[in-house]
């Protein structure tokens, strides 16, 4: 199967750089992927390897380094990504020592980068394996993790012919950390003895995150000047359909216990043009809209909606909400619904849930409420059945979320005893 990949590889790659002519992001992919680090900073140090696809992943990584780094001061730190998504959302992150776009997976290129960097261990976050970057770990003698590691039942990763050339992947892997039961059978149908269920080092990461933002929590004083008084109805992720819901809802001007709500809405995407839409669509149903970015200069100013329109902001206002909306069930795949699980909020989102462990744990340990369809009217009475239970929910949601914090220590014990073993 290796040589079939290698084949399709070869005969996509020139295809890509001519692409790349017409087309500016790829461009600039191969841009980030011209030059190759000088890890010479590395010598004589405890060298990981992490390597995340994006933005997303690169926290899960992130947070097995912190931990590590906590235990061992001596360490190195190289942090490869695959998508410039990561680059743009990661660059000026403090942890990474070097960051770099991973090279395209030809056998040669992964075989100098592996010489060039030396690494005592790799780790990878979720997915993001490629063939000939983990052979040429392994001929290197260098241990490979796989962490938070997922393998969805409707992947093609764990069927004919995936998984005859990922065999070659997994099984050389010292081990693969699976984030549930259900996946780990999944991976071991493909490697079976080196599979363990560890959970997800995302609950760690937001848990650091929300720690770390100082500077956020200051930025929050102003908004809970403005929201004073009010129930908080926090939607993240949205998109046009819940939107159109979510307003909806406001348009009835809902209150719970005498207090008006107040909706802070952070679309999936934030862009100039889709801020423009959710303000027209406000002014049309004669909802008061602001940005969160101009909130300093608000005052006392009465305010219907607030647009959340920066990034990285989202998981810092769970905790003002009364109750929660998760978006991406109803355009396909939910979001994540850590950030609002760590604050105890209680959550809605649409049925599109089966991509995210936590939201199918969620949902059957009732703490997690799925509307069929976006209709304002069954979404205005769970928002009230979720205000009437929230102290209840609260505690359960927390205490799940408690459950679930110290992954990243527990991989990052495993991973020192193989490095023990090595030296």
């Amino acid at each position: 199967m290796m040589w079939i990949y290698s084949l399709l590889l070869g005969a996509i790659y020139p295809l890509l750089r001519f692409v790349a002519f017409f087309h500016p992001r790829l461009r600039e992919n191969f841009a980030l992927r011209k030059t190759q680090p000088d890890f010479n900073r590395a010598r004589g140090k405890t060298h990981i390897w992490f390597h995340a696809s994006s933005a997303g992943e690169f926290e899960q990584v992130r947070a097995v380094a912190l931990a590590m780094r906590r235990r061992h001061k001596n360490m190195f730190f190289s942090f490869s990504y695959f998508s410039d998504s990561a680059w743009k959302a990661k660059k000026n992150d403090s942890v990474p020592d070097i960051f770099f776009a991973l090279p395209f997976d030809f056998r040669r290129r992964m075989r100098k980068l592996v010489a060039a960097m030396q690494p005592d261990a790799m780790i990878i976050g979720k997915y993001d394996a490629w063939p000939n970057q983990v052979l040429a770990a392994f001929e290197a003698a260098v241990p490979v993790f796989l962490v938070s590691a997922t393998l969805p039942q409707k992947s093609w990763r764990h069927r004919w012919p995936l998984n005859r050339l990922l065999h070659r992947v997994y099984s050389p892997m010292r081990q693969i950390f699976a984030i549930n039961g259900e996946h780990a059978a999944r991976f071991r149908k493909i490697s079976p003895l080196n599979v363990s269920i560890s959970g997800d080092t995302r609950f760690d990461a937001i848990a650091a995150r929300l720690v770390e933002a100082t500077a956020e929590k200051k930025n929050l004083t102003a908004l809970r000047k403005l929201i004073s008084g009010k129930q908080v109805l926090v939607a993240g992720s949205t998109y046009a359909t819940s939107e159109e819901m979510l307003l909806q809802f406001m348009v009835t001007q809902p209150k719970w216990e005498k207090k008006p709500f107040v909706a802070l809405i952070a679309p999936h995407h934030v862009g100039a043009d889709r801020i423009v839409q959710i303000e027209e669509s406000c002014a049309a149903l004669g909802l008061k809209v602001e940005r969160l970015s101009q909130l300093k200069k608000l005052g006392d100013k009465k305010v219907g909606v607030l647009i959340v329109d920066s990034l990285g902001v989202l998981p810092h206002l769970y905790p003002l909400a009364a109750a929660a909306y998760v978006g991406g069930g109803f355009e396909g795949s939910v979001h994540s619904v850590i950030e609002a699980a760590v604050a105890g909020v209680p959550m809605i989102t649409g049925p599109a849930i089966a991509n995210s462990a936590e939201a199918c744990d969620l949902a059957e340990r009732g703490l997690l409420t799925v509307l069929a369809k976006p209709d304002a009217q069954e979404f205005a009475l769970h928002v009230e059945n979720l205000c009437k239970t929230r102290v209840v929910r609260h505690k359960k949601i927390q205490s799940y979320f408690r459950e679930r914090l110290g992954v990243s220590d527990r991989i990052v014990h495993t991973v020192m005893d193989e490095l023990k073993r090595n030296s």
